[in-house]
């Protein structure tokens, strides 16, 4: 099977990494420089401790024709619609897997209306360190949930063990998205702005304090069924990955854009839906915003 990954960052090196021994993959980079380092190094897996060079063919998103049986996109919330706009001009795919953070690229969707579309959550800990390295920091899993059409090829991935980097299947992809954008909601913002690793929040009461108070604005927005399970998940989730910097803590660290737009700015259009007020969420939303592309500034 032919799996075409668009998006070479800490998500895509590493799905590339695992999917390379079972299929024919293709990373798609919207940067000459990083395919031309993936070319010709090779992609860098760093695990444990030790590092693996990976051969991998790379290509420029914009210049390619994609006619893969799967496509992975595994960009940033905030370019998804770019990918959306590029993809729909492509007959060949016959199915798309979007992994993403937050919920706020589903309504693009539609765009993709012939498609397969499968929608996804990674659970793995992944840090970029350069165009080409990749270090798995924390094993976990891929979730899929069927979106819109069929599962078509990307069965596969679900009938095909991979060590180290399973893949389980939901029946119900709101569901599966919501349990992820609240973990996402509570821990990523908070993190990124209190410039501390994921468990940290649990170390320091005020700073769990401050998780609760968070979660109890978020769970009354989404209406969660099992507030209960909900928070316990969160707690889970920082326990295994302690030593973890979140995603957006590391958008803010490098000076880039994050996902809170995806992320919070979901929770604060579903309160406004709702009639519900969301004054934490809109005060880490606008903290966050203000922060971004301040690389090196306190």
């Amino acid at each position: 099977m032919r799996v075409g990954i668009v998006g070479a960052g800490a998500i895509g090196l590493l799905t590339a990494a695992y999917l390379h021994d079972k299929y024919d993959v293709t990373v798609y980079t919207r940067r000459h420089m990083q395919a031309n380092v993936l070319n010709e190094q090779g992609l860098s897996l760093v695990k444990q401790g030790q590092q693996r060079t990976i051969s991998i063919r790379a290509k420029l998103l914009d210049d390619e024709l994609i006619t893969d049986d799967v496509v992975i996109v595994a960009v940033k919330q905030y370019d998804v619609a770019y990918v959306i706009e590029r993809c729909k001009q492509l007959s060949g795919v016959e199915t798309f897997i979007f992994l993403q953070n937050g919920m706020g690229h589903v309504r693009l969707l539609s765009h993709l209306k012939t498609r397969n579309i499968v929608l996804g959550v990674v659970e793995h800990g992944a840090l970029k360190h350069d165009d080409r390295t990749v270090e798995h920091t924390g094993m976990g899993k891929t979730i899929l949930s069927l979106f819109q059409g069929e599962l078509g090829k990307a069965e596969q991935l679900l009938m095909t063990p991979i060590p180290d980097f399973p893949f389980h299947y939901a029946d119900d992809w709101e569901e599966m998205l919501t349990k992820k954008l609240v973990v996402n909601a509570v821990i990523n913002p908070l993190t990124a702005l209190l410039r501390v690793k994921n468990g940290k929040l649990l170390e320091v009461n005020e700073y769990q304090t401050m998780m609760e108070l968070l979660f109890s604005e978020i769970k009354t927005v989404l209406a969660l069924p099992n507030e209960q399970e909900a928070w316990e998940h969160i707690v889970s989730i920082c326990r295994k990955t302690a030593g973890n910097r979140s995603s957006m803590l590391t958008d803010i660290e490098q000076g880039r854009k994050t996902e809170i737009d995806g992320i919070l700015g979901y929770v604060i259009g579903k309160g406004q839906e709702r009639g519900i007020p969301t004054p934490l969420s809109q005060f880490l939303f606008y903290a966050i915003k203000g922060l971004e592309g301040r690389k090196g500034n306190g």
